[in-house]
C-alpha cells in the first residue's frame, strides 16, 4: 500500500505502532525501517525507536530514521515533548503540563492533530506545538477517545 501511494504522490505517514509480543525484533525492525524508508512521515515514540534502531539517545534514535529517507520524524517522548527533525533542523518541542490521568490514546492523538495541521498548512514546527498540547490534553480523561480536544480547546490551552 505505501508503495503504491508514493508512486501515485500520495502523502505517507508512518507511525510504527510496534508491539513487541506479535512478531520477533529482527523482523519488526526490517518491516519497520523499510516501512519507514517509504513514509514522508514517520512518527515513532522513543521507547519503541530505540528498541527497533538499537540506540538509546533521542537525536540518535531520529537520526536513524531520519536516514531511511523521510521528510520529517517525529520522535513522541511523552512527558519530553517530541524531538522533531524536519527541513534540515532538529528541534525540540517541550511538553505541553498537565496533570495527566491516562495516556491510552495519546500518540494516536499526536499524529492525527499533526497530520491535520500540517495538511492545514502549518510548518512542521507549528504542526509539533499544536500536536504536542492536543496529545497532553487528551491524558486529562479517561479512554483514547472521549478525551480528544477540540481545535478550540487545543487553541486556548496554547495561549494560557
Amino acid at each position: 500500500a505505501m508503495e503504491s501511494a508514493r508512486a501515485h504522490s500520495t502523502l505517507v505517514s508512518y507511525d510504527p505502532n510496534h508491539r513487541p509480543a506479535l512478531w520477533p525484533p529482527a523482523r519488526a525492525r526490517a518491516i519497520v525501517m523499510r516501512s519507514a524508508e517509504l513514509a514522508d512521515i514517520v512518527l515513532p515514540n522513543l521507547d519503541e525507536g530505540r528498541l527497533l534502531t538499537g540506540v538509546h539517545q533521542p537525536a540518535d534514535v531520529l537520526a536513524e530514521f531520519a536516514a531511511r529517507g523521510p521528510a520529517i520524524v517525529a520522535l513522541k517522548m511523552g512527558a519530553d515533548g517530541v524531538l522533531l527533525g524536519a527541513e534540515g533542523r532538529t528541534t525540540h518541542v517541550p511538553a505541553h503540563r498537565v496533570v495527566p490521568t491516562d495516556a491510552t490514546g495519546a500518540g494516536d492523538t499526536f499524529d492525527g492533530a499533526f497530520a491535520a495541521r500540517l495538511l492545514d498548512g502549518d510548518s512542521p514546527l507549528e504542526a509539533a506545538r499544536y500536536a504536542v498540547i492536543a496529545a497532553a490534553l487528551t491524558t486529562t480523561g479517561h479512554g483514547a477517545v472521549g478525551p480528544i480536544p477540540t481545535a478550540d480547546t487545543v487553541r486556548q490551552a496554547g495561549d494560557a
